[in-house]
């Protein structure tokens, strides 16, 4: 089987994917965010106190001083931050204090400038308050430097055992000032840009992922080359879908006539290039071709059991008698009978009398009371059962008149046929699926042609298989697959419909447009009689 064509199948779901992408966007963009970044969003004021442990942040906890490493990490520690946040009146829970202060080496002596990049340069901690006024910015950092103050002499009292310790740790530079942070308006609506493009991108990706994957586990027919390389036979017609009226037949169970009812449709066009091929074209190879795509198991010779039928045991007629057609299907197309009938329209639209046959009626009982079941089938009967239908040009045949049960098919069928050639100028027989009634192979033998019909997500991968190896067991004379249901672009030819000729009315002369209506309303008749002696 041919590979998937995964970017056609991406083509046909782009709305599925652009729902995807847009609901990926829409949820990005309004789902709460964490109470870190709306923090930080709603307070854009920072403010900075700079302390450190004399000289220079030098000393140790055993020698009653802190390094500016030490002090770094006391400031950072949760409780810290925790404290600091309660503090100052902003009850949060405590993974989101880190959102309301940090902490960051600064130059040694200020809080200006960057961290100095030389070795071994003395430095001193930077720790930043954030407010929604320069003020409250102001209060967070004092009061950070103040409970860090507190957690390193806890620390301090802690290691060295004594209550004593003093840490050397002092504020150099009390926060006295706010300054803005930079873009800190806009950038919620930075993140939000950002969050959006990457919903966006990733309810692509997820939808892209449910499409392929839909593609790769579905087993039924959705392109003419899937549907050539599951049957074996080529696609000889690739009918658009169209949507069933109940009343364009005598039964209301009967599908639409898209020929009789839009007959410059695209659907109308296909079933007439259908008919050019069943005129001119010819039959299918009854060897399935080799799949390119195979893994290579397949020996040298090809399957046994797709070798080649002498071409001389099917009824590969001549063009000009191909008047019997059987319509078949694996299983139960719903657009079965709909081949038939619109064929049989077409037909009838190039003025030849159709006759249509359908064998599902046949049952293990006698169709008729007053049927001959085993006497010759003459032309006059079958004449006198012919039942005309809504069509011009087109009859039905009850061959329960004329067959007693289905299993009489393969004997009493071709004496029927027979006879209707001299009658009709077509013929047209519909049959059960062939994978589940045995009308098909009773009737394969006795006609002149054989259309399978092929439903687009409907046929499976399976039944197509099966359908095409037992036609060709059976030698029919395929002609190919009739591919029904498909959905073609409106940016598609087809779409464009039959070019309508324009009718260029010559120019009238007005004396002879005066003469005329004279001779319409009575007046002027001598000189009317006289144009034909004149002449």
């Amino acid at each position: 089987m041919e590979p998937i064509d995964y970017t056609a199948a991406l083509r046909r779901s782009w709305r599925l994917i652009l729902v995807f992408a847009l609901l990926g966007a829409i949820i990005a963009v309004v789902i709460p965010t964490s109470q870190a970044k709306k923090v930080k969003s709603a307070f854009p004021y920072q403010a900075i106190a700079v302390v450190g442990t004399p000289p220079n942040g030098g000393g140790s906890p055993l020698h009653a001083g802190v390094t500016s490493n030490q002090i770094l990490f006391y400031a950072t520690q949760s409780t810290t931050e925790a404290y600091t946040v309660a503090d100052a009146g902003i009850t949060v829970p405590a993974s989101q204090a880190p959102s309301y202060v940090s902490a960051s080496l600064v130059p040694a002596g200020g809080g200006k400038g960057a961290v100095s990049t030389k070795r071994n340069a003395p430095t001193s901690v930077g720790l930043t308050g954030y407010g929604r006024t320069p003020s409250e910015a102001i209060t967070m950092a004092n009061t950070y430097a103040l409970f860090t103050g507190g957690a390193i002499e806890l620390g301090i009292q802690s290691n060295a055992k004594t209550a004593n310790a003093n840490s050397g740790y002092t504020v150099i530079h009390a926060a006295d000032a706010a300054a803005k942070i930079s873009g800190g308006k806009t950038n919620l609506s930075s993140s939000r840009k950002v969050r959006g493009l990457a919903g966006l991108a990733l309810g692509a990706v997820v939808a892209g992922a449910i499409v392929l994957l839909r593609e790769l586990l579905d087993k039924r027919l959705r392109s003419a080359a899937r549907t050539q390389a599951n049957f074996g036979f080529p696609v000889v017609a690739e009918i658009p879908l169209v949507v069933p009226l109940g009343n364009d037949l005598d039964s209301a169970a009967m599908p639409a006539v898209d020929v009789r009812r839009e007959p410059e449709s695209p659907g109308a066009e296909a079933y007439r290039m259908l008919r050019m091929s069943v005129i001119f074209e010819a039959l299918a190879p009854l060897t399935q071709p080799t799949d390119p795509f195979a893994l290579g198991f397949e020996s040298s010779t090809g399957d046994a059991h797709m070798s080649a039928l002498p071409v001389a045991t099917r009824a590969d007629h001549t063009l000009n008698e191909r008047k019997v057609i059987l319509v078949a299907s694996a299983g139960p197309e719903p657009t079965r009978p709909q081949v038939a009938a619109n064929l049989a329209a077409v037909y009838a639209e190039a003025g030849q009398r159709v006759v249509v046959i359908s064998t599902g009626d046949l049952g293990p009982l006698p169709g008729a009371v007053d049927g001959n079941f085993t006497g010759e089938v003459t032309p006059e009967e079958i004449q006198a059962r012919l039942e005309p239908s809504r069509l011009e040009d087109v009859f039905r045949l009850d061959l329960g008149r004329f067959v007693a049960t289905s299993g009489q098919l393969v004997n009493r069928a071709p004496a029927i046929f027979e006879a209707l050639r001299g009658l009709c100028d077509l013929v047209i027989v519909e049959v059960p699926p062939l994978l589940a009634v045995h009308h098909a192979e009773a009737l394969a033998r006795s006609v002149d042609v054989v259309l399978v019909v092929a439903e687009c997500k409907f046929t499976t991968f399976d039944d197509a298989r099966q359908a095409g190896d037992q036609l060709r067991r059976m030698g029919a004379p395929v002609l190919g697959v009739v591919l029904t249901n498909i959905r073609i672009p409106h940016s598609d030819i087809r779409h464009l419909g039959l070019p309508r000729s324009t009718v260029i009315e010559p120019e009238t002369d007005p004396e002879e447009e005066g003469r005329r209506q004279a001779i319409e309303v009575g007046v002027g008749s001598a000189s009317a009689t006289d144009s034909p002696s004149r002449s």
